[in-house]
């Protein structure tokens, strides 16, 4: 200190100083970059697994939708009565019309994946949030509707077991006089066709067009994401 040399000691310490808090800077950054890396990775393997699952969504979407239109087209006629006696005769749907149904369930393991992603990292990545938008929207949606179309259809099943005599000779497959007058003269019947249209055909046969078209708009983004072509299956 005699000597004047109490600046250069500053100057080395702080020097000193800059250097740790550097090094520190650097080791945040390389070990936030591998943290990323890591997230990112997982990320993309939650993606692949959600692909999975909406390509075999929209390819069963795919198959059932042209089923619901066909169905919807003769609930619509005999609704209107224009169904005769004979006409039930030759149409083998109409007997199936409100006594089964082609259920549909989303596949959401790949989503549980997200969920639990976005719950335990701070990503904020656009397509994590899209992604689960989509599925927060369709998944309630679908089986809420869809549940309503099995439950009517077994209320169906288990009203005509129970008060119909012929209910075990047209499960049989014989399409006996008395069953025939109750299709084509029961008012009964025509309300439980126009029952079933509106909560099969005219509400959940909507849902399963547009979860189609937004799936695929989904699988378009995944495979932006993940470098691979999108598979075309859901258009069959």
């Amino acid at each position: 200190m005699n000597k004047g040399k109490v600046g250069r000691y500053l100057l080395y310490a702080l020097g000193e100083i800059i250097l740790v808090v550097a090094g520190i800077l650097i080791a945040l950054q390389i070990n936030n970059a591998n943290e990323q890396r890591k997230q990112d990775a997982e990320l993309t393997a939650i993606l692949l697994n959600i692909k999975a699952d909406l390509v075999t969504d929209t390819t069963v979407a795919g198959r059932i939708i042209p089923v619901y239109e066909q169905r919807e087209k003769l609930a619509d006629s005999i609704v209107a009565g224009k169904f005769t006696r004979e006409g039930f005769q030759t149409c083998g749907l109409c007997h199936a019309l409100i006594t089964s149904y082609a259920p549909f369930k989303i596949n959401d393991k790949g989503y549980a994946q997200l969920r639990n992603f976005n719950q335990t990292t701070d990503s904020k990545d656009t397509i994590a949030v899209e992604i689960s938008q989509f599925y927060n929207y369709f998944i309630d949606f679908v089986s809420e509707v869809g549940d309503r179309v099995e439950a009517d259809t077994y209320t169906t099943l288990e009203n005509w077991r129970d008060t119909q005599p012929w209910f075990n000779a047209i499960m049989s497959g014989s399409l006996n006089d008395e069953y025939l007058d109750y299709i084509s003269q029961s008012e009964e019947f025509k309300n439980r066709v126009a029952y079933h249209n509106i909560i099969a055909y005219k509400n959940f046969l909507p849902i399963l067009r547009q979860y189609k078209i937004q799936a695929t708009e989904a699988l378009a983004m995944i495979n932006s994401r993940v470098g691979e072509d999108l598979v075309e299956d859901g258009d069959e």
